[in-house]
């Protein structure tokens, strides 16, 4: 969840500017000067020099670059990377942080973190892609979605199923490949034997990277821990751009 101030109502850019240069000078020209270099944050409520902000470029929106970057790094940490939209929940623009704009708002250090991130959502979402299964390899190979095919990784040469992800089995279908190889080849089937054994709605796989989440308690908002990925645990659909949850509002309405 998002700091609750990003969604407070705030007035508009310039006004109390305007009311303290109507206060304290009768110079129309002074007062018109002086509200085209101040700003009106958004996020804290609060007014500064237009030097100490910072303009998006796909809505020209502007707060200040303190709590910009707050935002991005609780953005980051709360795996929101493939599209971080404009802090302002009233945008008309719709608009979102650029890539090159997250880089210059954080350290080196989260914005490696943000382009892991983003990398693994990204293979997520592109079925054409998937990370290498090679333990310890991050590598990321192509193929065709749900056709078994050889696959080699190019960074360790690891040769495996597009399909299903086991070791390459020229002569047999995925099925029939499953079916035969021990417990000891195959892990012990753990994912097999938690979607068997699993209490009803106990278990659901990330919608994304397939991972298998177990949910104990709590609300229905959750983030995968191996990709990031926000989703709703009843219908699993994409929560990552909702920051303000209206999914949820959406819901409420139409059981009422």
């Amino acid at each position: 969840m998002v700091p609750a101030v990003l969604a407070t109502a705030a007035r508009p850019e310039g006004t109390a500017v305007t009311q303290r240069c109507k206060a304290s000078s009768p110079s129309p020209m002074f007062c018109k000067s002086k509200v085209s270099k101040m700003f009106y944050c958004k996020i804290c409520l609060s007014e500064f020099p237009n030097k100490k902000g910072q303009k998006l470029d796909k809505c020209t929106c502007i707060f200040c670059k303190e709590c910009l970057e707050k935002y991005v790094s609780y953005s980051i940490n709360s795996g929101n990377v493939l599209k971080l939209p404009c802090p302002d929940a009233l945008c008309t623009k719709r608009g979102y942080i650029t890539k090159n704009e997250i880089s210059l708002l954080v350290c080196d250090d989260m914005f490696q973190k943000y382009e892991k991130l983003r990398k693994n959502k990204e293979v997520a979402v592109d079925k054409s892609k998937t990370f290498c299964p090679m333990a310890g390899c991050d590598g990321v190979c192509d193929g065709l979605p749900g056709v078994a095919q050889p696959t080699v990784c190019q960074e360790c040469g690891y040769t495996f199923c597009f399909s299903c992800k086991e070791n390459w089995h020229a002569a047999m279908t995925c099925k029939e490949y499953k079916d035969i190889i021990s417990d000891s080849e195959s892990g012990a089937r753990f994912v097999d034997i938690l979607r068997e054994n699993g209490e009803s709605g106990d278990i659901k796989e990330c919608p994304l990277c397939q991972v298998l989440i177990m949910r104990e308690a709590g609300c229905a908002q959750m983030m995968c821990g191996h990709c990031k990925h926000i989703f709703c645990w009843h219908c699993r659909k994409s929560l990552d751009s909702d920051i303000m949850l209206r999914h949820y509002d959406k819901v409420l309405a139409e059981t009422n």
